[in-house]
């Protein structure tokens, strides 16, 4: 094989690499987060919230009810049991009594509204609790895959590794550490001439340069960009 062969193969092991190891990375943050489980946990959180809120406001309306009535009862009792006979002080009784009852049945109503809410709030932390259900279900299958395809995408980088160290040794160490630094910089560090241009930065290349690719042992470089140049 010419240098350049061995030069540009090298370059397509560490782009192959370079894919395994964002695919690794991506696969790596899947396993840590998940947005739609996240999502599922936000809005049950939310329902639950909702819900919580609604039923501490039955309760104390009912609690608010149960006392007006453990007041209204024994009232009550005062005004029809005879044990009251001064007409000043049964109209006051009255008169609290129908307070009371005004009061009680202000709260009786705000009770019915807060039911339904409750009812409804229910409901909705119902709803929000399967689709969490589902959504680790589906989390649970998701971390399952996932950890198979990582330990697959860990598998064929090790052997991408294992070429790239041998293709490696098949090159000079001088043309390695100029390949090497291009790349670093560069981010590929071969390039076609297509025409008379080098592909990677598009200016024309001279002739004596173009020629120099041909030579098996040597390596061209673009005069603008330095890439390692090939004619193909």
């Amino acid at each position: 094989m010419t240098l350049i062969t061995d030069v540009r193969t090298l370059q397509e092991i560490d782009d192959e690499i370079a894919a395994l190891e964002a695919s690794l990375s991506e696969t790596d943050a899947r396993l840590t987060r998940s947005e739609a489980l996240e999502a599922a946990e936000a809005a049950w959180a939310t329902a639950d919230a909702a819900f919580q809120e609604v039923r501490r406001a039955q309760r104390d309306l009912e609690a608010s009810i149960a006392s007006l009535t453990a007041r209204i009862d024994p009232e009550e009792r005062r005004l029809y049991d005879g044990s009251v006979r001064n007409p000043k002080e049964l109209t006051a009784i009255q008169h609290e009594v129908e307070l009371l009852k005004a009061q009680r049945t202000a709260l009786e109503d705000r009770l019915l509204e807060v039911m339904e809410a409750f009812e409804s709030a229910a409901a909705e932390r119902a709803g929000a609790e399967a689709a969490l259900e589902s959504a680790r279900r589906s989390r649970a299958e998701e971390v399952d895959a996932l950890r198979a395809k990582r330990e697959d995408l860990a598998a064929r980088l090790a052997a991408a590794l294992a070429r790239r160290e041998a293709q490696a040794g098949c090159i000079p160490q001088a043309s390695l550490r100029l390949y090497d630094d291009i790349r670093r910089r560069r981010g590929h560090a071969v390039a076609r001439i297509q025409g008379s241009s080098c592909t990677g930065c598009r200016v024309a290349i001279p002739e004596s340069i173009r020629r120099k690719t041909f030579d098996p042992a040597a390596l061209a470089q673009c005069p603008n960009c330095e890439r390692i140049l090939y004619v193909g």
